[in-house]
């Protein structure tokens, strides 16, 4: 189990340099907030986090008979709109930058008013059911100048990343932990996404959990939930900017429910595996959490809850 690395870490680390970003930043009078923020803005990884949030509209699932008059057949995100702000510390040769992203998007949530049969792929949505959202989702990055500032980007280099942290301002749902297991780096438990940090192409073993193509990873989130019923909690990884594009997203299983006060204490359990379709490199995936209300009712308010996990394909 690794332990929470706490940002002091990055203090002396000079060794640390960034593969996620190549281009230059810097222009005719470039400040050092300019370059940091075009880095961050311009990093693939934190980019490839939101190319996955947004899934573009209907992502298909069976999910077969409800308990009410709705039986939905795809769900997923469109995302309208992105507004970054950011909190920027500077000290030195270092530098920390909070970042608060809000996306305006609608979830689309297609199926139909009368019964369908649990697992029936044929079945074609007769409704499409929008419910506009907003969710905010924080991370935080921190930056190192590795060389003089009249070299290339001032001489900045990202070199560590927080886990994102997010939701709607509606919360029956709050994914509480993670847990990621795999061969290829043993179990990483996370409980404070934002004090967790990955560090890129670090010497001590506090790079992104590293996994090798066909290998499987089992991935178990925590969450407290305002029902007993089986709420909505996918994974999706992989990218659509580099090639080859490829893509997925994972329902996981409910593995355990536990009576809270008046919510619910739940586990869900899901194994995805680096398929050899999988391009290689740094990479950024999404958990999210909906409630069973948000898919299943039509007239409930969108409930989301939204967690990350960078790791790198070998």
């Amino acid at each position: 189990m690794k332990k929470i690395l706490i940002l002091n870490l990055i203090v002396g680390t000079f060794l640390l340099i960034s593969g996620c970003s190549k281009s230059d930043v810097n222009g005719p009078a470039a400040t050092d907030e300019e370059v940091i923020i075009k880095l961050i803005e311009s990093d693939e990884t934190l980019g490839n986090f939101e190319s996955l949030f947004d899934e573009g509209g209907e992502v298909a699932f069976s999910f077969g008979k409800t308990t009410g008059d709705f039986y939905p057949i795809k769900v997923g995100r469109k995302i309208t709109s992105i507004e970054r702000t950011y909190q920027k510390e500077i000290i030195g040769d270092s530098a920390l930058i909070h970042i608060t992203t809000k996306f305006v998007g609608v979830l689309f949530i297609a199926g139909r008013y009368t019964p369908i049969t649990p697992g029936d792929t044929t079945v074609i949505p007769d409704t499409v059911i929008r419910k506009s959202f907003i969710e905010t989702i924080k991370r935080n990055v921190a930056l190192k100048r590795i060389a003089e500032a009249s070299s290339e980007n001032r001489g900045w280099k990202i070199n560590a990343l927080s886990l994102p942290e997010g939701s709607t301002s509606v919360k029956n749902i709050l994914i509480k932990k993670i847990e990621i297991n795999s061969p290829d780096f043993g179990l990483i438990t996370i409980e404070s996404p934002l004090d967790f940090y990955f560090f890129i192409e670090d010497l001590k073993g506090r790079d992104f959990p590293g996994i090798l193509k066909g290998r499987n990873v089992n991935l178990k989130v925590y969450l407290t939930s305002n029902t007993n019923k089986d709420d909505f909690v996918t994974l999706s990884y992989g990218s659509i900017k580099r090639h080859p594009v490829f893509r997925a997203r994972k329902k996981l299983t409910l593995i355990s429910s536990t009576p809270s006060g008046s919510n619910w204490d739940k586990v869900y359990e899901g194994n995805w595996q680096i398929g050899i379709l999988h391009p290689f490199g740094r990479f950024h995936s999404v958990i999210n959490a909906v409630t069973n209300e948000t898919i299943f009712d039509d007239s409930a308010a969108v409930s989301s809850s939204t967690w990350g996990m960078p790791y790198l394909v070998k």
